[in-house]
């Protein structure tokens, strides 16, 4: 099957019978023309290295998150085709929208996805998914695609960046909303789209923008699906501006644009991308633990003074945390089901206390119907403070204080591990990979592949590369 979208175009082509690029020149033409002038030459030795490794992360998370149950039954729904493309981890080939939809929802599957603190958004998920997809459709070579990761992830980067916590606090999950404009525009700078059809591309995403937290509340599997709607909407947005559909120009900041819908702040926000920000991937934090991020600083402080003080968890009383009001939140989310679980405080705290670690096996059924975390749930006790409302989105703040018969402990912890403050080694991020992928492909081709994958820029052709990610 051909790709929906047509071969590459060539630098500055013309817009055919699309309407002309806006002359307004605001934060949505200036963010197109960023992507559309992105070189991987030009960037940074730092930005490089870290669009390497949360490519290789992100895949890694794909590939493990393709067999989950959800998974499973979004693949069943979706049509097979013999000549598509791949979904790492699963053996069917689907249609390259189809495939970005299943590959998006597999890397979000298990709550081990990389993100972006300052947005409280999951870029890899959005923008990977739909990049090795459209890859596998036409000849790329490693540095165009790395480029347009980069492009994809400081889109999101950007806007999620502008609009927080403002979006969050209206009920919306940034992934699905801002996922969009980050898919839309790496695919924008992998076909070499002029700037005025980004600037349609990302117009056209704006559209599709939706998802809200309600999932806190039960029914967690469709957080899942936001990010698998964030990768196909941006590559369809972009599918759609290449065969001349228009998209609204300066969607981010006009009157009844996404700023004003999705976060009440019609051109007031304060966008800002590089050079006079920071590279936003830099920024971006790997998961070492498969629960939501948010939960995790207060994680670090239980299992901190877990280790430290020897404690025996039947000897604590009591584990109260402070923290921001966002992550707060989740103090009310049961653990009915796995997806649920891996959000809420409770639980997660719990598991710390209770085997000093919080891995996917700790969310295997039988431990979500342990009678002992629910007699134990009255122990953990969160709340939101105003210093540490007042330290967010800067920090992630928590500060932990577990009780016993003999004592109480403290410890304060602003991030997790996986922070560019607290990195995740190589290695480390190596032995996530191989953990993930070779249950799948054996450890010696799941080696060979993540070998090849630390030498992608230089590739030739990158589609083969991730075909042999599929089992």
């Amino acid at each position: 099957m051909r790709s929906p979208l047509r071969h590459r175009c060539p630098e500055g082509d013309g817009m055919g019978t699309q309407a002309p690029p806006s002359s307004h020149s605001g934060p949505t033409k200036n963010l197109a023309a960023f992507v559309s002038r992105l070189r991987w030459s030009n960037l940074p030795d730092d930005v490089q290295q870290a669009a390497l490794r949360h490519l290789i992360d992100t895949l890694g998370v794909i590939s493990g998150g393709a067999s989950t149950d959800l998974s499973q039954r979004v693949a069943s729904l979706l049509p097979v085709s013999r000549s598509g493309v791949c979904v790492p981890g699963r053996p069917e080939r689907f249609s390259a929208l189809d495939a970005a939809y299943l590959g998006g929802i597999s890397g979000h599957g298990l709550e081990l996805d990389d993100g972006f603190r300052d947005g409280s958004v999951h870029p890899g998920v959005a923008v990977v998914p739909a990049l090795i997809s459209a890859a596998q459709e036409r000849p790329v070579d490693g540095e165009t695609f790395m480029a347009a990761l980069v492009a994809g992830y400081e889109t999101i980067a950007t806007v999620a960046r502008a609009y927080h916590p403002k979006l969050r606090q209206r009920g919306f999950h940034p992934t699905s909303a801002v996922g969009p404009f980050g898919s839309a525009a790496a695919i924008a700078r992998l076909l070499g789209f002029s700037l005025g059809r980004t600037e349609a591309a990302l117009g056209l995403s704006s559209s599709s923008a939706a998802g809200t937290f309600a999932f806190l509340g039960g029914g967690a599997d469709v957080k899942r699906l936001h990010a698998g709607h964030a990768a196909r909407e941006g590559f369809w947005a972009a599918t759609l501006a290449q065969a001349d559909v228009v998209g609204p120009p300066n969607v981010l900041e006009v009157s009844d644009g996404f700023g004003q819908s999705f976060a009440g702040l019609p051109g007031s926000a304060p966008f800002s991308k590089p050079p006079g920000q920071p590279f936003g991937l830099s920024d971006c934090y790997f998961k070492p633990y498969p629960c939501c991020r948010h939960l995790q600083p207060a994680l670090e402080g239980v299992l901190a003074i877990r280790r430290d003080h020897a404690l025996d968890p039947q000897d604590v009383t009591e584990i109260q945390v402070e923290t921001y009001s966002i992550a707060a939140e989740h103090a009310k989310t049961g653990w009915d089901d796995f997806a649920s679980a891996q959000l809420s405080f409770p639980y997660v705290l719990l598991l710390g206390l209770r085997f000093g670690a919080v891995e996917l096996k700790h969310f295997a059924p039988e431990h979500l119907a342990d009678h002992t975390f629910h007699a134990l749930k009255p122990l953990v006790r969160v709340r939101a403070t105003e210093e540490m409302d007042a330290l967010y989105p800067a920090q992630r703040p928590a500060r932990v204080t577990v009780k016993t018969v003999q004592g109480r402990h403290t410890r304060f912890f602003g991030e997790a591990l996986g922070s560019r403050d607290l990195p995740l080694s190589d290695d480390r991020l190596a032995g996530k990979f191989i953990g993930l992928v070779s249950p799948l492909l054996g450890r010696g081709r799941a080696e060979g592949v993540l070998e090849a994958l630390w030498q992608l820029p230089k590739a030739p052709e990158v589609g083969r590369l991730i075909a042999d990610l599929a089992v």
